[in-house]
């Protein structure tokens, strides 16, 4: 199936230390937040409890960032018509919420499916223990944010406040089950969102200027995330890079494609993403995902591949396999002139490799998700390591230095990062053993030819070569 749609439309390396997903255990407790939103945001709410919210609460620290049971408390003054001085605060409804991104200050939430509860409903019954009031328990509640202390004790006595709370809460347990929103399908419409999002800014959208992703429409997303933007059928321009792709990788399963450039005159992007879905994975098999970002005037080449470790810590032995395949089907193509020892190419290798938090899929979600960015040689060390130490594996922890997401854009941006003088036919090359080893594959293919971040780099290499 091919399918062409049209949308709308330098800082030095930071290294930061790795951090451990929080990963799924089966014996985990229900997870609990207390949330207090304004009039505004509950009045979103009461009218269609269906829809997405999102708003900035002062909490910042929360242990996990899988959905948590909210309990949203009303403010002073929605707490009745009978409401006085000594009036107890109440709770408003219950709901989902799923913390986002941290900003500066506080931390984005995500707040769903919540509803009001009609009767009155004291929160001073949340800590309660024997039928007496609970000072310390009362005293760890947080004013706003996830419940880390007495969370067993707390959803007990939110069961036997009213019977309409038990009914609630019975409807939304299930939707904090761990397999909610984890689906092979959902987790590669996660990672090549994060892909596109992540390329978007190296090709020089800045972080707001991305509407199609806000409008994203999971109805209509098959096999990957770029067919869930909606738009006017187009024919791409069969010149001698755009359509290539799609071209090339059209009778193997699903191709899409989207362009997207500046409008109103504005020169500040202007690219084309094209996502590939072998056959295997169409008819339901397990996958994975390889990102390209091909920068057409200087013939860069930057790939990412995506990876979740193991509960263990550990990236699994099909991982590696994979990974082994894939290089080993990439060795036997021609590999790109090397630059001069004066050059200002930090690394020639095109391969990174992207370990994402453990981190379930939203499209509310706009920026790219948070992880870890590493180049290919750290993982072969770290699997040199593990294979002296009997592991089955690589681990995690044994990366120790990596590279932030946007720290990354801006040195590929600038030219740092990439294997240069790649031509495109080699660069597909690379797409096919991708398509035929893990299955999908997302290549953004950027026209721009403005000059780049400080000057080094892709700007200048692409003045040089004209």
């Amino acid at each position: 199936m091919l399918k062409f749609v049209a949308g709308d439309s330098g800082e030095w390396m930071a290294f930061t230390p790795t951090r451990r997903a929080d990963l799924p255990s089966s014996a985990r407790p229900t997870r609990l937040a207390i949330l207090r939103p304004d009039n505004d945001l509950l009045c979103l709410l009461d009218a269609d409890y269906t829809k997405e919210r999102s708003y900035s609460q002062p909490c910042r620290d929360w242990p996990e960032v899988k959905p948590h049971l909210a309990v949203v408390l009303a403010p002073s003054g929605q707490q009745g018509d009978e409401a006085g001085p000594e009036q107890p605060e109440r709770i408003w409804g219950l709901g989902i919420v799923r913390p986002a991104h941290e900003t500066d200050r506080d931390r984005k939430v995500i707040v769903t499916r919540a509803r009001r509860i009609r009767s009155l409903v004291p929160f001073s019954g949340l800590w309660c223990s024997a039928g007496e009031r609970d000072d310390s328990l009362a005293r760890s509640l947080p004013e706003s944010g996830p419940v880390t202390v007495g969370a067993d004790v707390v959803l007990a006595n939110l069961r036997r406040i009213a019977p309409d709370v038990e009914r609630e809460v019975q409807r939304l347990l299930p939707l904090l089950d761990d397999g909610e929103g984890w689906s092979d399908r959902e987790l590669r419409w996660r990672d090549e969102r994060d892909a596109l999002l992540l390329f978007a800014k190296i090709a020089g959208l800045a972080p707001n200027d991305f509407a199609p992703v806000h409008s994203w429409e999971k109805t209509v997303a098959r096999g990957g995330f770029l067919s869930g933007f909606t738009g006017t059928a187009v024919q791409p321009t069969l010149d001698d890079i755009r359509g290539r792709v799609a071209e090339r990788f059209s009778g193997v399963g699903e191709t899409v494609v989207q362009t997207f450039a500046s409008g109103r005159g504005r020169q500040n992007y202007d690219f084309e993403a094209t996502s590939v879905t072998g056959q295997r994975v169409v008819d339901g098999g397990e996958s994975s995902l390889d990102a390209y970002y091909y920068h057409v005037g200087t013939q860069t080449l930057i790939v990412l591949r995506y990876l979740s470790p193991g509960p263990n810590g550990l990236l699994s032995c099909a991982t590696r396999h994979s990974l082994d395949d894939f290089l080993d089907r990439v060795r036997r193509l021609p590999r790109p002139i090397r630059g001069s020892a004066d050059d200002y190419g930090l690394l020639d290798d095109p391969l990174f490799l992207r370990v994402h938090d453990h981190v379930p899929f939203t499209a509310a979600l706009h920026r790219t998700s948070s992880g870890a960015i590493y180049p290919y040689g750290q993982i072969a060390a770290a699997d040199s390591t593990a294979a002296e130490a009997g592991l089955s594996g690589p681990s995690v922890d044994a990366l120790t230095r990596h590279l932030v997401p946007t720290d990354f854009a801006r040195l590929v941006r600038d030219g740092w990062f990439g294997a240069r003088d790649v031509p495109i036919e080699v660069a597909l090359g690379w797409v096919e053993a991708t398509v035929d080893t893990v299955g999908v594959a997302l290549v953004v293919a950027d026209f721009s030819s403005r000059p780049r971040g400080n000057g080094s780099g892709i700007g200048t290499r692409a003045q040089g070569i004209a």
